[in-house]
Parts: structure tokens; C-alpha cells; sequence
């Protein structure tokens, strides 16, 4: 009785022990720079890369997400330039380039009626703190925090240490500022770089 109650419960309280090795993905961890192609997973052990041809999709789909990390970025930079410049208008009282803005950036840009700037003093001062609305805040902070969640997903593809992987984000950052950096700010780059010090002489 006692032997045929143990080996009933052997039956069934260690199925894994019956289960195939080759039915488990395995994902190899390394610690050093690879050129392995075989058996790597992608942050995911779902994502697992088991040869030439899920490697090459694998770099593609990492390229094509560094390029829209590049993307997010320079959207993230010409809102606030949008932003800036319409409360900028709004300060003068709406007049001039304010009324050549299109109705689409009117309608997504709610623009307070009155903010505070703390430096330069006066209403028509260009720099400053501005008091953004709820609306706006709440913008910047969700591209913020989506930029900010792209940026570790690539740091942990980054660091599988895989060359291929690794060069899919070089490439792909390459690609992305090419496409999205093509417009320089002179004016403010050289107030940034020089403006401090031409200020002293």
C-alpha cells in the first residue's frame, strides 16, 4: 500500500522532470561583448532569437524603434517650440505672426490668460517661467515618460552585449537624426556657447 501511494504521488508532484528540454526557450545571459546569433533573447524571453533569420528581423525591428525614439524626441522639441511661441504671441496681445498661426495649434494649444515671469521683468519679457495649463503639462509629461521608457528598453537590448543588436541602436540612432536634426537653432547656440561670456567684456 505504502510503495503504490509514493509512486502515485511520483506520477504527479514533479512534472517537470518529464517535461523535454528542447520545449523550454533558453536564453543565454552574457556578461561580455558576443557575437552569438543562436539562443539570444531580446529583453523578452518571449523574444527569443534562435538564428540568422529572427536575428536580421530582430535588428530591424530595434533600428525602426531607435528611429522613432529620434522621432519622439524632435516631436517633443517642436511642441515646446510651439508652445513657446504661441505664449510668446499671447503676451503681445495676439497681433501679427500670432494671427497667422493655423486654427489646428490654436485649438490643441490652450494658452492662459495671464502668467508670471520671473526674470526680465514685465509683461513682454521673452524669458522666463511661464505657469503652464493642466492640458499642457499633462502632454509634456506623457511624451516625457514615453521617451524615458524607449530610452531603457534600448539600454536593456544595449546591454545583451550583442554586436548585432547593439549596432541595430547605432544605426538606427544614425538613421533618426538624420532624418529628424536637419534644422540647426544658430541664434541659440551661439547665445548658449558665447552669450555669457561676450556679456563680461
Amino acid at each position: 500500500m505504502d510503495s503504490g501511494h509514493s509512486g502515485h504521488h511520483g506520477d504527479h508532484g514533479m512534472p517537470m522532470g518529464d517535461m523535454p528540454m528542447g520545449d523550454m526557450p533558453m536564453c543565454s545571459m552574457n556578461m561580455l561583448w558576443n557575437n552569438q546569433v543562436e539562443d539570444v533573447c531580446v529583453v523578452f524571453s518571449s523574444w527569443h532569437i534562435r538564428g540568422w533569420m529572427t536575428m536580421a528581423i530582430s535588428c530591424l525591428a530595434v533600428m525602426v524603434i531607435s528611429i522613432l525614439y529620434s522621432s519622439l524626441l524632435h516631436y517633443i522639441k517642436q511642441f515646446d517650440t510651439t508652445v513657446a511661441y504661441a505664449l510668446h504671441n499671447a503676451d503681445k496681445g495676439g497681433a501679427g505672426a500670432a494671427r497667422r498661426e493655423s486654427r489646428r495649434e490654436s485649438l490643441i494649444l490652450p494658452i492662459p490668460n495671464s502668467y508670471q515671469t520671473v526674470e526680465g521683468g514685465g509683461g513682454n519679457s521673452r524669458a522666463g517661467i511661464v505657469k503652464l495649463s493642466a492640458h499642457i503639462r499633462l502632454m509634456r509629461a506623457g511624451m516625457y515618460a514615453l521617451s524615458v521608457a524607449i530610452s531603457f528598453w534600448l539600454m536593456l537590448v544595449a546591454m545583451t552585449y550583442n554586436t548585432y543588436l547593439f549596432l541595430s541602436i547605432v544605426v538606427g540612432a544614425f538613421v533618426g537624426h538624420v532624418l529628424y536634426e536637419g534644422d540647426m537653432d544658430v541664434g541659440s547656440i551661439l547665445n548658449g556657447a558665447f552669450g555669457k561670456g561676450l556679456a563680461c567684456h
